[in-house]
């Protein structure tokens, strides 16, 4: 039955999150039903990111007696973006949180406000919204409800600025249509903003501000509370600051939610270290149709100085129809500071946009001399690569890794 959430019993609204947004679902959602359990609390969620209709109905009935009352106190649920008004329709969960709204998967959503209306069409004021104040999209969606919770993360020695070049505008205002100015960035598009032609941008202090970063410790403070942090980007800060503000609203304590971010482990498959052919290899997983989370990786990749092989696998989707191959992406990303890290050898791997992605390299100043494209990214054809490397350390950008094909 297409209408088959709206039956299960037991189901409290109060109790019920969503997450939703481009980027950090699956981590955000990961780390909100850890906190959670972690502090006795039962707990249904979609964990393995099925985060459609179907998926989120899978997932209830997995946790409901033969009577269909569902057993757990909390429901945590990833959503997709355009499905959010379905699944809302059935269960009208009481909190909405919203990652971040960028461009992704452009063969289907088109560009970044087509999603900006479907997830407005979403919300009502009954909704409370934890939105990021440092995505600009985000925000504008905050006036929608009668109570929005805002989080954020302060300018930290990972930040980064653009000034006046060709990378320096990501995204128009979503209320005025004009350039954006990021006073710094966090992440690709995400930081301080103001519009300069109406005055849209963060005009109060988050009610949760990440601060006190310090990678190093692997340490952050969020009001008066220091907090474990086992990464060390920006990126997944986001995410620890979304579960410390829904889970005070849900009436953990500090020392509860802090307690629980210390047992936090890495989410297996997004950051993970492996060994071929005699090389370190650090793989990355991306989204590869949503250029902030390469972005991101290259970053990540830049940080490590020592000398390197680079290797990112471009692959192909062809789950639309008309079949679709996109190579535009890799020509958001910005890889100067990729370029200037010690990397000795770069390796793009595909079976039809491998070249594709090199030439977009070449055309940052990469040496051709040092590139090599593979014609697919199985495990053979790579450890063949890396054997003729000298480098001991490796960086892997993909979405799905050679052992997973």
């Amino acid at each position: 039955s297409s209408d088959l959430v709206a039956h299960i019993k037991g189901l409290d609204p109060a109790k019920a999150v969503f997450i939703t947004g481009t980027n950090g679902k699956s981590t955000s959602t990961n780390m909100i039903h850890h906190i959670l359990t972690h502090a006795g609390h039962s707990v249904c969620s979609n964990l393995k990111g099925a985060n459609l209709l179907t998926g989120v109905a899978t997932s209830l009935l997995s946790d409901c007696s033969l009577s269909g009352r569902l057993k757990a106190e909390y429901v945590v649920m990833e959503t997709d973006e355009r499905y959010l008004k379905m699944i809302r329709a059935q269960l009208p969960a009481r909190f909405q949180c919203i990652t971040n709204i960028q461009k992704d998967q452009a063969q289907r959503n088109g560009e970044p406000s087509f999603i900006l209306r479907k997830v407005a069409e979403a919300l009502d004021p009954s909704v409370i919204l934890f939105a990021n104040t440092d995505d600009p999209n985000t925000l504008f969606l905050s006036s929608i409800p009668n109570r929005s919770v805002y989080y954020g993360v302060s300018e930290n020695s990972k930040s980064f600025r653009k000034d006046d070049d060709f990378f320096s505008v990501g995204m128009p205002c979503p209320k005025c249509h004009n350039p954006i100015t990021f006073h710094t960035y966090n992440i690709d598009n995400i930081g301080p903003f103001t519009c300069e032609c109406c005055g849209f941008g963060r005009d109060r202090a988050p009610d949760y501000l990440a601060s006190d970063i310090r990678y190093e410790e692997r340490t952050f403070r969020v009001g008066d509370t220091t907090y474990a942090f086992h990464f060390n980007t920006p990126y997944f800060l986001y995410c620890y600051t979304l579960a410390i503000a829904v889970t005070t609203e849900f009436g953990l304590t500090a020392p509860e939610i802090s307690a629980a971010l210390d047992a936090f482990s890495d989410i297996r498959g997004r950051i993970e270290t492996r060994e071929l052919a005699g090389k370190t290899i650090h793989y990355i997983k991306v989204k590869q149709e949503n250029s902030e989370t390469v972005q991101s990786a290259l970053n990540l990749t830049s940080q490590d100085r020592r000398s390197k092989v680079f290797m990112i696998g471009y692959d192909e989707y062809l789950d639309f129809y008309p079949p679709m191959l996109l190579n535009f992406y890799p020509f958001d990303y910005d890889t100067r500071g990729l370029l200037e890290s010690n990397v000795d050898k770069w390796i793009c791997m595909s079976e039809a946009m491998g070249r594709a992605c090199a030439v977009r390299f070449l055309y940052d100043g990469f040496d051709e001399s040092d590139m090599i494209v593979l014609p697919n990214s199985q495990e053979a054809t790579i450890a063949a690569a890396l054997a003729n490397t000298s480098a001991e350390n490796a960086y892997l950008i993909e979405e799905i890794p050679y052992w997973k094909k």
